[in-house]
């Protein structure tokens, strides 16, 4: 069997160039969650592997967001037996997409990647704002550049092997004078 790592790498979703993430700091490397969801073969066994990671575990719903995180939330959701739920992002940090709320209980954040942590840690927040218990964070992959401290359990598929980021004034790709891709 293949093993995630490959899977993800060999998708064609990791993208070189040069890059503004949502931390807002640069990278050459960027992962086109988006890419990797239309092989959707790939994308099964992916999220198979995530949703095994909390089998046996109560979650009543999986959060995620914007458009990867959405499909993540809805395909792990059902593979656990919870409802997802989706959120986007606003001027004040993540809203819930749709009229339904987060029902008490546990709820499982997913995302696709992170730098930083922040939108994991505002999904999290949207969680407790709406009366739920975070139980934990389930990430298809990191970048691995920083210690992510989420205060719930924290599951990475991969470790990303090669990301980079950096601060505007380090970037390579801006003294390079190259434009943002």
């Amino acid at each position: 069997m293949t093993s995630p790592r490959s899977l993800l790498e060999s998708s064609g979703a990791i993208r070189h160039g040069h890059f503004v993430l949502d931390s807002g700091l640069h990278s050459t490397r960027y992962f086109q969650a988006v890419d990797l969801l239309a092989r959707t073969s790939v994308a099964d066994v992916l999220f198979d592997a995530v949703a095994e990671r909390w089998a046996g575990r109560e979650v009543n719903v999986v959060l995620g967001a914007n458009e990867a995180g959405s499909v993540m939330a809805w395909s792990i959701a059902h593979r656990l037996g919870a409802e997802p739920r989706f959120a986007r992002k606003s001027a004040d940090g993540y809203t819930l997409v749709g009229g339904a709320g987060i029902p008490e209980g546990p709820a499982l954040v997913v995302d696709d990647i992170t730098t930083t942590g922040g939108t994991a840690r505002h999904l999290l927040e949207v969680v407790r704002s709406n009366g739920a218990t975070p139980i934990g964070v389930a990430l298809l992959a990191t970048k691995g550049l920083f210690d992510v401290e989420l205060g719930v359990e924290t599951e990475v598929l991969v470790a990303l092997d090669g990301m980079d980021a950096y601060d505007t004034a380090d970037c390579p790709g801006c003294r390079a004078g190259e434009p943002v891709s």
